[in-house]
């Protein structure tokens, strides 16, 4: 399913976002992902963490990500299950022509627009991070993994026009206010940016269901690739 937010009333330019893909095997709904990516012409791809799995196949993984880099260009950040593994993710990254960006910031310009993007680590351990430049910029974009407690950094994520994370698969199994209080209480999530758009100011944030999940299957809760247009 694909969620479209927009930056212009005649975009462009197109980047795609997605999450939370957690490789076991290759899947039916990979290659659908694949093809929608190419049916959109995308010309910059953003995965916000957590690919690996408990028994990830590391050879497919490398596989998925070299076919997305012969796409677009695909900037990544780690989610909470690289942090443990960044060597072996890494090295992946590297030979399938991903950039990491983890802690620190970079400008890319596509289509004579200027995008500037900066990486926080899986928590978003701000202190860590190199942050742009203060310089003119089309877009400004935050990518983080988790969204919990980001309200307490509400002067750094208003230096950004688009605040991107992943995470919490939109719940999984989602059912309105529970599976937020359950999620909150048994993984603490702080509930404020959970699933879905938010604003703060003129700050968009958006956080994705993502591709994958914690376990087989979901409910109100579909898959999701983030299309931006400016």
């Amino acid at each position: 399913m694909v969620e479209r937010l927009k930056f212009s009333d005649t975009p462009s330019l197109k980047i795609a976002f997605f999450a939370d893909i957690h490789i076991w095997i290759k899947k039916p709904l990979h290659s659908l992902f694949l093809n929608e990516l190419k049916q959109e012409k995308v010309d910059l791809i953003l995965f916000g963490g957590d690919v690996l799995s408990p028994y990830t196949d590391m050879k497919y993984f490398a596989e998925l990500f070299t076919e997305l880099a012969s796409i677009a260009p695909i900037y990544a950040v780690y989610g909470n299950w690289e942090e443990s593994e960044t060597a072996v993710v890494d090295r992946i990254f590297k030979q399938a022509g991903v950039q990491v960006l983890h802690t620190r910031s970079t400008t890319v310009e596509v289509r004579g627009k200027k995008i500037g993007i900066t990486g926080a680590p899986s928590h978003h351990y701000f202190s860590w991070t190199r942050f742009l430049p203060e310089e003119e910029f089309d877009l400004k974009i935050l990518m983080v993994h988790a969204p919990n407690m980001l309200e307490g950094s509400v002067d750094i994520l208003k230096k950004y026009d688009l605040v991107l994370a992943g995470h919490t698969h939109g719940g999984q199994f989602y059912l309105p206010w529970l599976t937020e209080q359950v999620l909150k209480s048994t993984r603490g999530f702080s509930g404020r940016y959970f699933r879905g758009i938010y604003e703060l100011g003129e700050t968009q944030i958006y956080v994705t269901r993502g591709l994958g999940g914690w376990f087989p299957g979901r409910f109100a809760s579909l898959p999701e690739l983030v299309i931006i247009e400016l």
